[in-house]
């Protein structure tokens, strides 16, 4: 068992590396594979039940599950599992299992089992927010996830692909290198409206004030 000092390091996974193993079939393990999903995430589900929203979500996405409760030697070939069984016995056979294989174990509501916690997110597109307490409060993290997100600009999803696009001709341009034109460029970026401009002329307006920007030399 880890002890209750433990200190979780955020990170981001490329999953398409990583195929992930639900075992549950309740609400909590329809969010996960929900939120796996939402970042291209491969999942196979284990469950003897399902519930609806699960069900419903399988048959959607063509999501593999296998009928039946967990047995040991479920997690071999996973690196990333998620466990939400209700079952206290079943939960700590799957955190022996996970030790043995050195896969990741996310346990829900059971801090005491897990190796890897969930912060909350936010994304859009290619912008992503994550928020964590290290589990102490999940409800003050959900509280300031909504203060962020009601803040951020109607078009963050277009604006983060411009910023992207901008960066890209940075360096194409060879303009990255040279440490005081690029910062004079990007502090322009920064300072512009985007969310102003795409909302009133659209997206292809912002690129050419982009290039406006870019022209700045």
């Amino acid at each position: 068992m880890k002890e209750k000092s433990t200190k979780y390091f955020p990170v981001l996974i490329d999953l398409s590396r990583y195929p992930a193993l639900v075992i549950g079939g309740g609400t909590i393990a329809y969010r996960k594979v929900m939120n796996l999903l939402e970042f291209n995430g491969e999942v196979t589900v284990i469950t003897p039940e399902l519930c609806d929203e699960l069900m419903n979500l399988i048959i959607e996405k063509n999501i593999v599950v296998i009928r039946r409760k967990y047995q040991k030697s479920d997690i071999k070939g996973y690196k990333l599992v998620f466990a939400s069984t209700g079952d206290e016995d079943v939960d700590k056979q799957i955190y022996d299992e996970c030790l043995e294989e050195g896969a990741l174990l996310n346990v829900a509501d059971v801090p005491e089992l897990c190796n890897f916690i969930m912060p909350a997110f936010i994304k859009k597109g290619d912008f992503t927010v994550a928020v964590s307490s290290q589990g102490h409060s999940p409800f003050f993290v959900k509280s300031i996830k909504d203060k962020i997100e009601s803040s951020l600009p109607k078009n963050i999803e277009l604006i983060t692909e411009l910023a992207g696009e901008f960066r890209n001709r940075l360096m194409k341009e060879n303009l990255y290198s040279n440490e005081q034109l690029r910062n004079k460029l990007i502090d322009r970026f920064l300072k512009t409206d985007w969310d102003s401009i795409i909302n009133e002329n659209g997206i292809e307006s912002a690129r050419h004030t982009m290039n406006e920007i870019l022209m700045e030399r």
